[in-house]
Protein backbone atom coordinates (compact mmCIF):
# COMPACT_ATOMS: atom_id res chain seq x y z
CA UNK A 1 0.00 0.00 0.00
CA UNK A 2 1.72 3.41 -1.04
CA UNK A 3 0.46 5.94 1.52
CA UNK A 4 3.50 8.17 1.18
CA UNK A 5 5.35 9.96 -0.98
CA UNK A 6 9.08 9.02 0.12
CA UNK A 7 10.50 5.99 1.51
CA UNK A 8 9.94 6.03 5.26
CA UNK A 9 12.00 5.02 7.77
CA UNK A 10 12.05 1.07 9.78
CA UNK A 11 10.01 3.20 12.83
CA UNK A 12 7.46 4.37 10.79
CA UNK A 13 6.52 0.96 9.19
CA UNK A 14 6.49 -0.80 12.43
CA UNK A 15 4.27 1.90 13.94
CA UNK A 16 2.02 1.52 11.23
CA UNK A 17 1.91 -2.20 11.93
CA UNK A 18 1.36 -1.97 15.39
CA UNK A 19 -0.95 0.56 15.15
CA UNK A 20 -3.28 -1.50 12.80
CA UNK A 21 -3.17 -4.15 15.85
CA UNK A 22 -3.78 -1.70 18.14
CA UNK A 23 -7.10 -0.27 16.31
CA UNK A 24 -7.57 -4.00 15.51
CA UNK A 25 -8.54 -4.96 18.65
CA UNK A 26 -10.01 -1.54 20.00
CA UNK A 27 -12.30 -1.65 17.38
CA UNK A 28 -13.29 -5.61 18.46
CA UNK A 29 -13.81 -4.60 21.94
CA UNK A 30 -15.53 -1.65 21.63
CA UNK A 31 -18.27 -3.15 18.96
CA UNK A 32 -18.87 -5.56 21.27
CA UNK A 33 -19.84 -3.81 24.25
CA UNK A 34 -23.37 -3.23 22.55
CA UNK A 35 -24.31 -6.65 21.68
CA UNK A 36 -22.89 -7.72 25.18
CA UNK A 37 -25.79 -5.64 26.63
CA UNK A 38 -27.84 -8.71 27.18
CA UNK A 39 -25.31 -10.53 28.91
CA UNK A 40 -24.32 -7.74 30.95
CA UNK A 41 -27.51 -6.41 31.98
CA UNK A 42 -27.97 -10.42 33.35
CA UNK A 43 -25.07 -9.89 35.49
CA UNK A 44 -25.92 -7.41 36.94
CA UNK A 45 -29.79 -7.47 37.39
CA UNK A 46 -30.15 -3.93 35.90
CA UNK A 47 -32.60 -3.36 32.93
CA UNK A 48 -31.38 -2.19 29.79
CA UNK A 49 -32.23 1.58 29.84
CA UNK A 50 -29.73 1.71 33.17
CA UNK A 51 -27.13 -0.05 30.78
CA UNK A 52 -27.18 3.00 28.78
CA UNK A 53 -24.51 4.98 31.30
CA UNK A 54 -21.85 2.21 30.06
CA UNK A 55 -21.25 4.35 27.08
CA UNK A 56 -21.32 7.87 29.41
CA UNK A 57 -19.04 6.01 31.67
CA UNK A 58 -16.90 5.48 28.99
CA UNK A 59 -17.10 8.38 26.79
CA UNK A 60 -16.28 10.28 30.25
CA UNK A 61 -12.94 8.24 30.39
CA UNK A 62 -12.17 8.94 27.07
CA UNK A 63 -12.83 12.78 27.97
CA UNK A 64 -11.22 12.72 31.03
CA UNK A 65 -8.01 11.41 28.90
CA UNK A 66 -8.10 14.16 26.36
CA UNK A 67 -7.95 16.77 28.84
CA UNK A 68 -4.59 15.20 30.41
CA UNK A 69 -3.27 14.24 26.59
CA UNK A 70 -1.17 17.49 26.58
CA UNK A 71 0.29 17.42 29.59
CA UNK A 72 1.18 13.42 29.65
CA UNK A 73 2.21 13.07 26.12
CA UNK A 74 4.62 15.88 27.34
CA UNK A 75 6.04 13.45 30.10
CA UNK A 76 5.39 10.48 28.37
CA UNK A 77 5.51 11.01 24.82
CA UNK A 78 3.26 9.64 22.35
CA UNK A 79 4.73 5.91 22.57
CA UNK A 80 3.82 6.03 26.59
CA UNK A 81 0.48 7.43 26.22
CA UNK A 82 -0.18 4.76 23.81
CA UNK A 83 1.08 2.01 25.83
CA UNK A 84 -0.52 3.35 28.86
CA UNK A 85 -3.70 3.25 27.11
CA UNK A 86 -3.75 0.06 25.56
CA UNK A 87 -3.06 -1.63 29.33
CA UNK A 88 -6.00 0.41 30.73
CA UNK A 89 -8.16 -0.61 28.15
CA UNK A 90 -7.84 -4.02 27.92
CA UNK A 91 -7.61 -4.22 31.86
CA UNK A 92 -10.84 -2.25 31.77
CA UNK A 93 -12.66 -5.10 29.94
CA UNK A 94 -11.76 -7.48 31.49
CA UNK A 95 -13.21 -6.03 34.37
CA UNK A 96 -16.54 -5.14 32.65
CA UNK A 97 -16.58 -8.49 31.84
CA UNK A 98 -16.32 -9.54 35.62
CA UNK A 99 -18.61 -7.17 37.08
CA UNK A 100 -21.71 -7.58 39.16
CA UNK A 101 -23.01 -4.34 40.21
CA UNK A 102 -24.12 -1.64 37.78
CA UNK A 103 -21.14 0.64 40.24
CA UNK A 104 -18.59 -1.86 39.10
CA UNK A 105 -19.40 -1.93 35.58
CA UNK A 106 -19.60 2.01 34.97
CA UNK A 107 -16.07 2.26 36.70
CA UNK A 108 -14.59 -0.36 34.67
CA UNK A 109 -16.44 1.50 31.43
CA UNK A 110 -14.97 4.36 32.95
CA UNK A 111 -10.99 3.02 33.23
CA UNK A 112 -11.27 1.51 29.54
CA UNK A 113 -12.77 4.91 28.53
CA UNK A 114 -9.60 6.89 29.81
CA UNK A 115 -7.24 3.73 28.12
CA UNK A 116 -9.31 4.18 24.39
CA UNK A 117 -8.70 8.08 25.10
CA UNK A 118 -5.02 7.71 25.53
CA UNK A 119 -5.07 4.92 22.17
CA UNK A 120 -7.18 7.26 19.89
CA UNK A 121 -5.40 10.08 20.78
CA UNK A 122 -2.00 9.10 20.78
CA UNK A 123 -1.81 6.41 17.99
CA UNK A 124 -3.62 8.53 15.20
CA UNK A 125 -1.43 11.40 16.08
CA UNK A 126 1.62 9.79 16.31
CA UNK A 127 0.85 8.15 12.63
CA UNK A 128 -0.47 11.06 11.36
CA UNK A 129 3.02 12.95 12.48
CA UNK A 130 5.58 9.92 11.04
CA UNK A 131 3.51 10.34 8.02
CA UNK A 132 2.14 13.45 7.13
CA UNK A 133 2.46 14.01 3.73
CA UNK A 134 -0.41 11.66 3.65
CA UNK A 135 -2.07 12.02 6.64
CA UNK A 136 -5.47 11.54 5.61
CA UNK A 137 -4.94 8.79 3.63
CA UNK A 138 -2.31 7.03 6.24
CA UNK A 139 -5.04 7.33 9.16
CA UNK A 140 -7.93 6.26 6.86
CA UNK A 141 -5.62 3.19 6.27
CA UNK A 142 -5.16 2.50 10.15
CA UNK A 143 -8.90 3.44 10.96
CA UNK A 144 -9.94 0.29 8.61
CA UNK A 145 -8.55 -1.82 10.94
CA UNK A 146 -10.65 -0.58 13.84
CA UNK A 147 -13.28 -1.27 11.40
CA UNK A 148 -11.96 -5.07 11.18
CA UNK A 149 -12.36 -5.44 14.40
CA UNK A 150 -15.83 -3.98 14.98
CA UNK A 151 -17.13 -6.51 12.54
CA UNK A 152 -15.40 -8.97 13.79
CA UNK A 153 -16.42 -8.27 17.44
CA UNK A 154 -20.79 -8.54 16.82
CA UNK A 155 -20.34 -11.74 15.17
CA UNK A 156 -18.36 -13.48 18.05
CA UNK A 157 -20.66 -12.25 19.90
CA UNK A 158 -23.20 -13.25 18.33
CA UNK A 159 -21.65 -17.33 17.65
CA UNK A 160 -20.14 -17.89 21.15
CA UNK A 161 -23.68 -16.51 22.68
CA UNK A 162 -25.09 -18.82 21.36
CA UNK A 163 -23.17 -21.78 21.01
CA UNK A 164 -21.21 -21.41 24.32
CA UNK A 165 -23.29 -19.12 26.27
CA UNK A 166 -20.18 -16.97 26.54
CA UNK A 167 -21.07 -13.65 24.58
CA UNK A 168 -18.33 -11.94 26.16
CA UNK A 169 -15.55 -13.97 24.58
CA UNK A 170 -14.99 -11.21 22.36
CA UNK A 171 -13.90 -8.65 24.79
CA UNK A 172 -11.85 -11.23 26.13
CA UNK A 173 -9.47 -11.64 22.78
CA UNK A 174 -9.80 -7.74 22.27
CA UNK A 175 -8.21 -7.15 25.77
CA UNK A 176 -5.57 -10.53 25.21
CA UNK A 177 -5.01 -8.81 21.68
CA UNK A 178 -4.45 -5.82 23.32
CA UNK A 179 -2.45 -6.03 26.28
CA UNK A 180 -0.09 -8.47 24.52
CA UNK A 181 0.91 -5.25 22.34
CA UNK A 182 1.51 -2.77 24.71
CA UNK A 183 4.75 -3.71 25.50
CA UNK A 184 5.82 -3.56 21.44
CA UNK A 185 4.84 -0.29 21.36
CA UNK A 186 7.34 0.70 23.90
CA UNK A 187 9.97 -1.43 22.09
CA UNK A 188 9.17 -1.13 18.19
CA UNK A 189 7.15 1.73 17.82
CA UNK A 190 8.92 5.00 16.17
CA UNK A 191 8.40 8.71 17.48
CA UNK A 192 7.98 11.88 15.60
CA UNK A 193 11.66 12.80 16.44
CA UNK A 194 12.97 10.12 14.97
CA UNK A 195 12.08 10.86 11.41
CA UNK A 196 9.50 9.02 9.04
CA UNK A 197 7.71 12.08 8.14
CA UNK A 198 6.92 13.80 11.24
CA UNK A 199 7.50 17.04 12.26
CA UNK A 200 5.42 20.26 12.25
CA UNK A 201 5.46 21.00 8.65
CA UNK A 202 2.60 20.49 6.34
CA UNK A 203 0.14 23.08 8.37
CA UNK A 204 -1.07 26.32 6.35
CA UNK A 205 -0.01 30.13 7.40
CA UNK A 206 -1.16 31.93 10.46
CA UNK A 207 -1.14 32.51 14.26
CA UNK A 208 -3.02 30.59 16.98
CA UNK A 209 -5.85 32.93 16.85
CA UNK A 210 -6.61 31.89 13.22
CA UNK A 211 -6.56 28.42 13.57
CA UNK A 212 -7.91 28.31 17.25
CA UNK A 213 -11.96 29.05 15.98
CA UNK A 214 -11.84 26.15 13.34
CA UNK A 215 -9.95 23.86 15.77
CA UNK A 216 -12.13 24.32 18.06
CA UNK A 217 -15.38 23.61 15.31
CA UNK A 218 -13.78 20.71 14.10
CA UNK A 219 -13.69 19.50 17.78
CA UNK A 220 -18.11 20.22 17.66
CA UNK A 221 -18.04 18.24 14.47
CA UNK A 222 -16.20 15.41 16.41
CA UNK A 223 -18.66 15.52 19.13
CA UNK A 224 -21.47 15.31 16.95
CA UNK A 225 -20.09 12.29 15.17
CA UNK A 226 -18.37 10.21 17.63
CA UNK A 227 -21.66 10.22 19.88
CA UNK A 228 -24.07 9.16 16.56
CA UNK A 229 -21.23 6.59 15.80
CA UNK A 230 -21.26 5.35 19.56
CA UNK A 231 -24.96 5.21 20.16
CA UNK A 232 -25.61 3.79 16.83
CA UNK A 233 -22.93 1.63 16.79
CA UNK A 234 -23.96 0.45 20.17
CA UNK A 235 -27.65 0.40 19.91
CA UNK A 236 -28.28 -1.16 16.94
CA UNK A 237 -28.37 -4.66 18.28
CA UNK A 238 -31.05 -3.81 20.01
CA UNK A 239 -32.75 -1.65 17.53
CA UNK A 240 -33.10 -3.77 15.15
CA UNK A 241 -34.39 -6.87 17.87
CA UNK A 242 -37.12 -4.68 18.97
CA UNK A 243 -38.29 -2.39 15.48
CA UNK A 244 -37.81 -5.30 13.25
CA UNK A 245 -38.50 -8.27 15.49
CA UNK A 246 -35.11 -10.07 15.03
CA UNK A 247 -33.07 -12.47 16.49
CA UNK A 248 -30.29 -12.03 18.28
CA UNK A 249 -27.69 -13.69 16.37
CA UNK A 250 -29.62 -11.98 13.24
CA UNK A 251 -29.43 -8.88 14.81
CA UNK A 252 -25.68 -8.52 15.47
CA UNK A 253 -24.80 -9.37 12.26
CA UNK A 254 -26.78 -6.39 11.04
CA UNK A 255 -24.37 -4.83 13.38
CA UNK A 256 -21.46 -6.81 11.65
CA UNK A 257 -22.95 -4.93 8.50
CA UNK A 258 -22.52 -1.87 9.80
CA UNK A 259 -19.03 -1.80 10.99
CA UNK A 260 -18.22 -4.18 7.76
CA UNK A 261 -19.24 -0.72 5.66
CA UNK A 262 -17.88 1.56 8.14
CA UNK A 263 -14.42 -0.46 7.28
CA UNK A 264 -15.44 -0.09 3.48
CA UNK A 265 -15.43 3.49 3.82
CA UNK A 266 -12.55 4.09 5.66
CA UNK A 267 -10.54 1.66 2.87
CA UNK A 268 -12.46 4.00 -0.21
CA UNK A 269 -11.52 6.91 2.17
CA UNK A 270 -7.76 5.54 2.21
CA UNK A 271 -7.64 5.41 -1.64
CA UNK A 272 -9.70 8.56 -2.57
CA UNK A 273 -7.49 10.42 -0.20
CA UNK A 274 -5.06 10.00 -2.65
CA UNK A 275 -6.74 11.66 -5.38
CA UNK A 276 -8.84 14.55 -3.86
CA UNK A 277 -8.09 16.89 -0.85
CA UNK A 278 -9.17 16.51 2.70
CA UNK A 279 -11.93 18.72 2.22
CA UNK A 280 -13.58 17.18 -0.48
CA UNK A 281 -13.47 13.79 1.26
CA UNK A 282 -15.33 15.08 4.19
CA UNK A 283 -18.08 17.12 2.70
CA UNK A 284 -18.85 13.64 0.36
CA UNK A 285 -18.73 11.58 3.20
CA UNK A 286 -21.40 13.83 5.61
CA UNK A 287 -23.69 14.28 2.67
CA UNK A 288 -23.64 10.25 2.74
CA UNK A 289 -24.06 10.31 5.86
CA UNK A 290 -27.18 12.15 6.24
CA UNK A 291 -28.53 10.26 3.02
CA UNK A 292 -28.32 7.10 5.51
CA UNK A 293 -29.69 8.70 8.18
CA UNK A 294 -32.50 9.81 6.14
CA UNK A 295 -33.10 6.03 4.70
CA UNK A 296 -33.12 4.31 8.02
CA UNK A 297 -35.44 7.11 9.26
CA UNK A 298 -37.67 6.71 6.73
CA UNK A 299 -37.25 2.46 6.84
CA UNK A 300 -38.27 1.55 10.68
CA UNK A 301 -39.75 -1.56 11.38
CA UNK A 302 -38.71 -2.62 7.52
CA UNK A 303 -35.62 -5.08 7.81
CA UNK A 304 -34.50 -5.23 4.63
CA UNK A 305 -34.43 -1.17 3.77
CA UNK A 306 -33.52 -0.81 7.82
CA UNK A 307 -30.58 -3.37 6.59
CA UNK A 308 -29.31 -0.78 3.80
CA UNK A 309 -29.78 2.46 5.56
CA UNK A 310 -27.48 0.85 8.26
CA UNK A 311 -25.14 0.11 5.36
CA UNK A 312 -25.18 3.28 3.81
CA UNK A 313 -25.14 5.10 7.30
CA UNK A 314 -21.66 2.84 7.95
CA UNK A 315 -19.64 3.49 4.23
CA UNK A 316 -20.31 7.22 4.94
CA UNK A 317 -19.20 7.09 8.69
CA UNK A 318 -15.94 5.50 7.64
CA UNK A 319 -13.90 8.73 6.42
CA UNK A 320 -14.82 11.08 8.72
CA UNK A 321 -12.82 10.50 12.15
CA UNK A 322 -9.60 10.11 10.35
CA UNK A 323 -10.17 12.55 8.04
CA UNK A 324 -11.32 15.13 10.22
CA UNK A 325 -8.14 14.14 12.41
CA UNK A 326 -5.97 14.86 9.53
CA UNK A 327 -7.83 18.00 9.18
CA UNK A 328 -7.31 18.87 12.97
CA UNK A 329 -3.37 18.17 12.79
CA UNK A 330 -2.62 20.41 9.84
CA UNK A 331 -4.90 23.25 10.87
CA UNK A 332 -3.17 23.07 14.55
CA UNK A 333 0.46 22.98 12.69
CA UNK A 334 1.58 19.69 14.78
CA UNK A 335 0.32 21.15 18.27
CA UNK A 336 -0.61 17.87 20.01
CA UNK A 337 -2.23 19.91 22.85
CA UNK A 338 -4.05 22.10 20.19
CA UNK A 339 -5.12 18.30 18.73
CA UNK A 340 -6.03 17.04 22.03
CA UNK A 341 -8.39 19.96 22.94
CA UNK A 342 -10.21 19.10 19.82
CA UNK A 343 -10.17 15.64 20.55
CA UNK A 344 -11.39 16.00 24.03
CA UNK A 345 -14.33 18.42 23.18
CA UNK A 346 -15.09 15.53 20.11
CA UNK A 347 -15.28 12.46 22.76
CA UNK A 348 -17.49 14.37 25.06
CA UNK A 349 -19.84 13.62 22.64
CA UNK A 350 -19.79 9.75 23.60
CA UNK A 351 -21.38 11.35 27.21
CA UNK A 352 -24.73 12.08 26.20
CA UNK A 353 -25.64 11.06 22.35
CA UNK A 354 -25.16 6.53 23.44
CA UNK A 355 -27.60 7.25 26.71
CA UNK A 356 -30.13 9.60 24.95
CA UNK A 357 -30.08 7.36 22.38
CA UNK A 358 -30.75 4.27 24.52
CA UNK A 359 -33.11 6.01 26.70
CA UNK A 360 -35.42 7.10 23.68
CA UNK A 361 -35.19 3.58 22.06
CA UNK A 362 -36.50 1.62 25.51
CA UNK A 363 -38.56 4.59 27.20
CA UNK A 364 -40.35 5.15 23.57
CA UNK A 365 -39.80 3.74 20.35
CA UNK A 366 -37.14 3.06 17.74
CA UNK A 367 -39.01 5.92 15.66
CA UNK A 368 -37.56 8.45 18.34
CA UNK A 369 -33.97 7.02 18.18
CA UNK A 370 -33.84 7.20 14.66
CA UNK A 371 -35.16 10.83 14.43
CA UNK A 372 -32.20 12.00 17.02
CA UNK A 373 -29.55 10.34 14.20
CA UNK A 374 -31.01 12.08 11.09
CA UNK A 375 -30.94 15.50 13.19
CA UNK A 376 -27.24 14.63 14.62
CA UNK A 377 -26.55 14.01 10.54
CA UNK A 378 -27.75 17.42 9.38
CA UNK A 379 -26.00 19.32 12.02
CA UNK A 380 -22.62 17.49 11.29
CA UNK A 381 -22.79 18.34 7.98
CA UNK A 382 -23.03 22.18 8.10
CA UNK A 383 -20.80 22.15 10.84
CA UNK A 384 -18.47 20.61 8.52
CA UNK A 385 -19.28 23.14 6.22
CA UNK A 386 -18.38 25.82 8.40
CA UNK A 387 -15.47 24.33 9.81
CA UNK A 388 -13.55 23.94 6.31
CA UNK A 389 -14.52 27.20 5.42
CA UNK A 390 -12.77 28.54 8.17
CA UNK A 391 -10.33 25.81 8.61
CA UNK A 392 -8.67 26.73 4.84
CA UNK A 393 -9.10 30.22 3.72
CA UNK A 394 -6.30 28.91 1.24
CA UNK A 395 -7.20 25.95 0.04
CA UNK A 396 -3.61 24.56 -0.35
CA UNK A 397 -3.42 24.60 3.47
CA UNK A 398 -5.53 21.50 3.87
CA UNK A 399 -4.24 19.40 1.41
CA UNK A 400 -2.05 16.57 3.35
CA UNK A 401 0.99 18.17 2.50
CA UNK A 402 0.16 18.54 -1.25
Amino acid sequence: MSIITSAPERGAIRTLILACGVFLASGTMLASVGPCLPFLSGRTGQDLASLSWVFTAFSGGVVLMQVGFGPASDRLGLRGVLAAGMALMGGGMLWVTLATSLLALLAAAGLAGVGFGGIIAAGNLLVAHMFEARSATALNGVNVFFGVGAIVGPVIVGQAGDRLGLPQVALWAGSALILILAPLVLWLAGSPEQGGQGGQGGAGEGGGRKTASPVWILGLLLLIYTGTEVGFGGWVTVYMQQSAGMALADATLVASAFWLALTGGRMLGAALGMRFTARVLLLVALSGLTAGALLLALSVGAPGRSLAGALLLGLACGPVFPTVIAVITTTARGDSRAAGLALGIGNSGGLVLPALFGLLLVRFSPQAMISVVLACSLAMLATGVVALRDASPKPRSVLDGR
